[in-house]
């Protein structure tokens, strides 16, 4: 196969054929493996065997239908490809009913070398916007250590937040309104003071009241206990995300999980997204 030949407008293998390579590249190649993968896909025997023919022309397969190095080269291209696309379209925002049939448009009608490019331009600019959001989040982690104690204004956002429901957790009823960013030690917390909260028994319908009893907080994927001391509950800020935005100023964000004893019930476990503004 000729370099750059299969990059040719009638060498694009359709989504289908990539499936037949992809199917054979996991079965043993004995008589019959053709039928087995016609079967599985749904098509005429025929079909797979003239795909087959053809890709043994282009020096993708053997006669033997074992892949050839340049082969296998290509088809773990196409395979990169196809999981990189994937990945791009969901970032992008594309609906999942979407994602399935823009893969196959992109893939079969544009070139392969022109999608590559598009996706690493989209990585390059990531990874280039990543670097500069953690420089940023180093400046103002570094800014926010010149002072032992600033005051920041919060709320406790519903994670699932379901048709009719208030934005607010109601676990936003257990804290002062007012927490701070404090330098201790060496270490920078986010402190929320606790707050007694009412609620009605799910019981006997009498109204109870009681603290939060724990809140975890989510740091590098891992669900993390806070310290409670003294009605005050200590979140590290490393577990906080730092974003400057435009008109809005420096905010933070974590997502965090609460449960409260109101009385002699306890309240359902809730999670919820913590944003605060400096």
């Amino acid at each position: 196969m000729e370099k750059g030949e299969h990059l040719k407008r009638q060498n694009r293998p359709t989504m289908l054929q990539l499936q037949y390579l992809q199917g054979l590249s996991k079965v043993e190649k004995k008589r019959g493996a053709q039928g087995s993968i016609a079967e599985y896909y749904g098509v005429n025997r025929s079909t797979v065997n003239r795909y087959f023919k053809n890709c043994i022309e282009r020096g993708i397969l053997t006669e033997s239908l074992e892949f050839t190095p340049a082969g296998e080269e290509w088809l773990e291209r196409y395979s990169n490809l196809y999981e990189n696309l994937e990945k791009y379209l969901e970032e992008i925002g594309a609906k999942p009913e979407e994602i399935e049939e823009s893969l196959d448009i992109m893939v079969e009608n544009i070139d392969i070398h022109m999608l590559e490019l598009m996706i690493n331009a989209y990585a390059e600019k990531k990874s280039v916007y990543k670097k500069k959001e953690n420089e940023l989040d180093q400046e103002i982690q570094h800014n926010l250590q010149k002072c032992e104690r600033h005051p920041v204004v919060f709320r406790l956002y519903r994670m699932n937040k379901k048709q009719g429901q208030g934005r607010d957790s109601m676990a936003m009823r257990g804290f002062e309104e007012i927490a701070e960013i404090v330098q201790e030690n060496g270490e920078s917390y986010l402190e929320l003071k606790l707050k007694e909260m009412a609620a009605h028994s799910r019981a006997n319908g009498e109204m109870m009241a009681g603290k939060l009893k724990t809140l975890k907080y989510e740091h590098n994927e891992v669900l993390e206990e806070a310290r409670i001391e003294n009605n005050i509950v200590k979140i590290p800020m490393e577990a906080c995300r730092i974003h400057r935005w435009t008109g809005i100023g420096t905010m933070g964000i974590v997502p965090v999980t609460v449960t409260c004893s109101v009385g002699p019930v306890h309240m359902p476990e809730s999670t919820a997204l913590l944003y605060f503004w400096v």
